[in-house]
């Protein structure tokens, strides 16, 4: 039987753990102004979510307006890219190595291998 002061240390556990809790997914979104300008968006994108955004993003039907349910957004302004000092400066604050940006992954499987890494260095 458990004990229900263990619930609350033991969900946050669990969270420990959750995908969407634990990482996001750096992505670099381009798109057109109503004025007709280009810009360029630095999202972070939930891991649950992360196929819907990539279907939306495809469609034309992303809203950045109403991202919330993908996850967050982190920076974005007028231009056709942004700038190193930018992309920099994300990096640092996911803790994520810039160089690898823009690279081909399997983002799920990415996470899936980081968190692997989180759970066998807690001992578990």
């Amino acid at each position: 039987m458990t004990d229900q002061n263990d619930l609350p240390s033991q969900q946050a556990q669990g969270d420990a753990y959750n995908p969407d809790t634990v990482s996001r997914v750096i992505m670099l979104v381009y798109g057109v102004m109503e004025n007709g300008g280009p810009f360029w968006c630095y999202v972070a994108v939930k891991p649950s979510q992360y196929d819907a955004f990539k279907k939306a993003e495809s469609e034309g039907s992303l809203d950045l307006y109403n991202f919330e349910p993908y996850g967050e957004i982190i920076v974005s302004a007028e231009g056709e890219t942004p700038p190193s000092e930018v992309t920099q400066k994300v990096a640092e604050m996911y803790n994520a190595d810039p160089s690898t940006f823009f690279q081909p992954i399997d983002p799920k499987a990415v996470i899936d291998q980081k968190i692997s890494e989180l759970k066998a260095r807690e001992g578990e």
